[in-house]
């Protein structure tokens, strides 16, 4: 009974004010419409500010409200397929890592730790690169098909971290890998990345990018497949030079033109089985300086989609001269 009370005094508190907040607004004009008032007053939240933007804005044709509600659905005849390739492509990968990792001795589940190991932690710089692109890319199909802002965030988050934790889940029950705290914590670093850069300007001016070619180790055969090749992998921290530089000084820098600051590691192995190390790594840490560009500032085309399909391959180095500066240096008219 109290409820019906309330219900009717907030009903009648509503008819009076929105008649008082439409004399306001309506005076020396038109006469207002007292169904519109209803329908109005029915959809007012207790906000006398919503029902006030409700009730002075003009009915919409049906041609502008079909408009609107196309702009804002969810075309799931896009996402649909998107959300199907992206199961079949985790069946392929699983796949890859199958015949590539969980092919050892199978135990229970354990955790180790990795921290430079022989490989000297590139394999950490995989782990972040992977769950940024992953997370950009999903973010970016999501967006397109009119998915809302902070579900698309959320999901491109979650999903690019299950996307690798499953992989991590499987190592954990394999003798010779394991579950790592260390790789783990790339994975989540890496998926959160790109929407810190969407909230702090200074981030966008930061970018990491992978290049791969085979090593000499892969080819003599010491590696059984190229996702394992780590001495052919590079990884670049590229900085956008003409965003960083004063405005005086920007205007004499192409946009396009980045520098970078790059990683890579050779004498990982010794030989088909034999790792270079002996509780911590005797490889070495190979470090570059190497021009970059931007496919996006450089083209700057209009249609939004090749936009959007030059900002992700942004996201790989393509040659360009270089200079190794340790351990030794060597000048390279062209690296990749």
């Amino acid at each position: 009974m109290i409820r019906w009370i309330l219900a009717s005094i907030i009903l009648c508190f509503n008819q009076s004010f929105s008649f008082q907040i439409n004399a306001l607004n309506y005076e020396n004009s038109i006469p207002f419409n007292f169904y519109e008032l209803q329908q109005n007053r029915i959809l007012w939240k207790l906000s006398s500010y919503d029902f006030q933007i409700r009730s002075s804005n003009p009915v919409s044709s049906p041609e502008e409200k079909s408009n609107q509600n196309d702009s804002t659905r969810i075309k799931w005849e896009y996402l649909g397929p998107f959300i199907g390739a992206v199961v079949v492509t985790n069946a392929s990968i699983y796949y890859i890592f199958k015949d590539a990792y969980w092919n050892e001795q199978k135990t229970k589940f354990h955790t180790f730790n990795d921290w430079n190991n022989a490989d000297m932690n590139i394999d950490k710089l995989g782990h972040f690169y992977a769950g940024m692109l992953l997370s950009k890319a999903a973010y970016k199909v999501l967006k397109a098909t009119n998915v809302p802002e902070n579900y698309s965030v959320i999901s491109s988050i979650l999903s690019s971290i299950f996307f690798q934790t499953q992989v991590e889940f499987h190592d954990a029950y394999y003798k010779k890998w394991g579950w790592s705290w260390w790789d783990f914590t790339g994975n989540v670093l890496g998926a959160v990345y790109p929407h810190l850069q969407n909230h702090f300007k200074p981030l966008q001016t930061i970018n990491l990018k992978w290049s791969y070619h085979q090593s000499p180790a892969y080819k003599k055969g010491w590696y059984d497949y190229w996702i394992k090749d780590y001495e052919g992998f590079t990884y670049y921290l590229s900085f956008d030079v003409h965003s960083i530089l004063p405005t005086p000084v920007d205007n004499y820098w192409p946009k396009w033109l980045n520098i970078a600051v790059a990683y890579g590691v050779e004498k990982v192995k010794l030989g088909k089985n034999i790792w270079n190390s002996s509780g911590k790594p005797l490889g070495d840490r190979e470090w570059y300086i190497s021009l970059d560009y931007s496919l996006l500032k450089l083209f700057n085309p209009e249609s939004k989609t090749l936009r959007e399909i030059l900002d992700l391959l942004d996201n790989f180095h393509f040659p360009a001269p270089a200079v190794r500066i340790s351990p030794s240096t060597i000048w390279y008219g062209i690296y990749f």
